[in-house]
């Protein structure tokens, strides 16, 4: 059984996507799961934003039971857009994670725009990056903890942005490909 699980369409916007890109795996090694009835990518007015947060909360938090018990990496793959080109961000909690990731990249040629991010919670500062020279952005995410800062495996989301709206082309599904592996393998060194 994978000890990587990829989940796709919390957005339901970014299944298309994440269809292409999980065609691409090797599903011994990365098991798929997909969010057919997930959110909308658009975030609605202040009258309807307790239930579409609310929902959003239900759905990884339902998420992290299938996870727990069975996957050690959990990357969820989101897509945006970006006129400018392709590029992406990687968050995760683990600096260790995002500098293997930073480092890795670079000479695969993912890394020219790619950006590592770490998630940090409510109460914590953010720290200067001595240890971790690629790690110059830090995020807080609506993603509930439990999800995010786990014990029993590791999180990271990816946001793949592409240059036009839609499902992407078969250069961004193959660049997310290679980032999916790239994370893959460096959580496998970090263990």
């Amino acid at each position: 059984m994978a000890e990587t699980l990829l989940v796709t369409g919390i957005h339901r916007e970014e299944l298309e996507f994440g269809d292409q890109v999980a065609a691409l795996l090797d599903t011994h090694q990365i098991g798929v799961m997909r969010i057919p009835e997930g959110i909308s990518h658009t975030r609605p007015g202040s009258e309807d934003l307790f239930y579409y947060n609310t929902r959003h909360r239900e759905i990884y938090l339902q998420l992290r039971q299938q996870v727990k018990a069975h996957y050690r990496l959990l990357i969820d793959l989101h897509c945006g857009l970006n006129e400018t080109g392709r590029c992406a961000d990687v968050y995760c909690r683990d600096p260790w994670l995002l500098h293997g990731v930073a480092q890795a990249s670079k000479p695969l040629g993912l890394g020219e725009r790619l950006r590592v991010v770490r998630i940090l919670g409510d109460s914590e500062e953010v720290e200067p990056p001595d240890d971790f020279p690629d790690i110059l952005l830090w995020a807080r995410t609506p993603i509930p903890e439990q999800i995010w800062n786990n014990r029993r495996f590791l999180y990271v989301g990816l946001e793949i942005y592409l240059a036009d709206t839609g499902a992407g082309q078969a250069e961004d599904w193959r660049y997310a490909r290679d980032l999916i592996e790239t994370v893959r393998h460096c959580a496998i060194d970090a263990a």
